[in-house]
């Protein structure tokens, strides 16, 4: 954390002027997203931590001013583990690749220090999951499984700039899952930071 401090600080020296959001320059970075959670049911007996890493970096191109679109990639790794009666466990991981098209838009002028935006997207993932399972003192392994799925996100939030073509963003989102296999679904609300580099394109 104090690394991350004193990065942003040491940048934020740097002489601003206006931010590249204007047609033909480029959009080069990436977001990161983590959650955890802790559900305990009813009666107090089970418990189920869950945590989520996402890391998602992107290209993309300005087609008009404010207006972007192009390619994310997506990396996330989740942990499950259900604890019964203090005794018996399940726990699976899961790690998953995808890519997909987004669009962005910035709402406030280019020449603004500080912007808001807004950020769709939508990802083809391959998950591979596995883990153990015991009742007593013996884990017994749980077979890894492939699936395919579909994942539609939006993110809204402010964004800083640094200088002329670094910007530090603060997003809020919503994301929905669907499986291929079956009829599984899934939806949450994450919170990420960002990182965006914009390149002017050379007269």
């Amino acid at each position: 954390m104090k690394k991350i401090i004193l990065f942003i600080l040491a940048i934020s020296t740097i002489k601003y002027s206006s931010a590249q959001l204007t047609k033909h320059n480029w959009l080069v970075g990436g977001t990161g997203f983590f959650n955890s959670t802790t559900y305990t049911n009813d009666l107090g007996f089970q418990t189920q931590r869950v945590t989520n890493i996402q890391i998602a970096p992107n290209i993309g191109y300005f087609f008009v001013d404010k207006f972007a679109g192009g390619l994310k990639l997506n990396f996330s790794t989740s942990r499950y583990k259900n604890i019964s009666n203090g005794a018996g466990y399940n726990l699976s991981k899961s790690t998953a690749y995808g890519f997909g098209p987004f669009l962005r838009y910035y709402f406030l002028d280019v020449n603004k220090q500080f912007n808001i935006l807004i950020d769709g997207s939508y990802q083809y993932n391959i998950e591979r999951a596995g883990g153990v399972s015991s009742s007593n003192t013996t884990p017994v392994p749980v077979p890894i499984t492939q699936y395919s799925k579909n994942t539609f996100s939006i993110a809204a939030g402010p964004v800083i700039y640094f200088n002329t073509s670094v910007g530090l963003e603060f997003l809020i989102g919503y994301s929905t899952t669907k499986y291929v296999q079956n009829s599984s679904k899934n939806s949450g609300i994450q919170v990420g930071l960002g990182l965006q580099v914009h390149l002017e394109k050379n007269k």
